[in-house]
């Protein structure tokens, strides 16, 4: 059996019709709500009986509210666990493709990833599957059991960096994420800004509040620190290089990378503390 799931917080229309992509597709229909407020007369008119909701309007986070959802579909009795975002969309059936693979396989693949399209997004669909290092969490296929045994998302994290960990703890513990190439997903990840010179397109950019900057410099930093990858200090110094040069109210996102750089690291020192013991 697989399960879908799904969390929303303070969805729009569009994102809650964006559910009637899978919700026939899987057998039970994981809804986890962080809202004020409940959304659940308007899942019940497109789910029906196969919806499973809990509610959270103090907001327990992203990760958190998707370990729960995990232990729900594993206390249903499914196999298998598609997570998608709220503002994701299907482009190609990635469940049918997906149920196609699960039985050729190996035992050790215990994520199956779409190919993420958008506008800052140079990947293409193609044929056939591949090994990744890493993939976003959204339109994902995990192996419930595996993915609870090996403790799934970090919930320090919040919202933020829980899919780089967990990739980078699969490959530790010797399991495997494959990217099916026919497995499509329309992804939104941040707002697009277009950075011009001569009033042509030079490159696009990602930009999202001072607030989840702080959460992604967190996250950032405890990544590097725990897991000593040159492609996340990388990434850390690409997000300094665009708030120093490309972004509007830089004193208020320097203030709250700032903030994340230091958590980061009492982050990580606690991590390390909690190991000796």
């Amino acid at each position: 059996m697989i399960a879908a799931i799904v969390v929303l917080f303070e969805p729009n229309t569009k994102e809650i019709e964006h559910i009637k992509d899978y919700y026939a597709k899987v057998d039970k229909v994981i809804v986890m709500d962080n809202s004020s407020k409940s959304f659940l007369p308007a899942l019940l008119s497109i789910v029906g009986t196969n919806l499973i909701y809990k509610h959270f309007p103090e907001n327990i986070g992203l990760s958190a509210a998707l370990n729960q959802g995990m232990q729900i579909a594993k206390n249903n009795h499914c196999s298998w666990a598609l997570v998608m975002d709220s503002d994701s969309s299907f482009i190609t059936d990635i469940v049918d493709v997906y149920c196609r693979l699960l039985t050729t396989i190996e035992s050790n693949v215990v994520v199956l990833s779409p190919v993420h399209i958008h506008d800052r997004s140079s990947l293409e669909p193609y044929t056939g599957c591949k090994i990744v290092k890493w993939a976003m969490t959204s339109g994902c296929l995990f192996n419930v059991d595996i993915f609870l045994k090996m403790g799934g998302f970090m919930e320090e994290l919040f919202v933020d960096g829980l899919d780089i960990d967990f990739c980078y703890r699969t490959r530790e513990n010797n399991y495997l994420i494959m990217e099916c190439g026919e497995a499509v997903l329309r992804h939104y990840p941040a707002n697009t800004k277009e950075i011009k010179l001569l009033n042509r397109i030079v490159f696009k950019i990602g930009v999202s509040s001072p607030l989840r900057y702080y959460m992604q410099i967190r996250s950032l930093r405890w990544i590097i620190l725990r897991y000593r990858t040159p492609r996340d200090c990388v990434a850390l110094l690409w997000k300094w290089i665009k708030v120093l040069f490309f972004f509007e109210n830089k004193k208020e996102y320097i203030l709250q990378m700032h903030k994340g750089m230091k958590d980061g690291k009492q982050l990580y020192r606690a991590y390390k503390k909690q190991s000796i013991q």
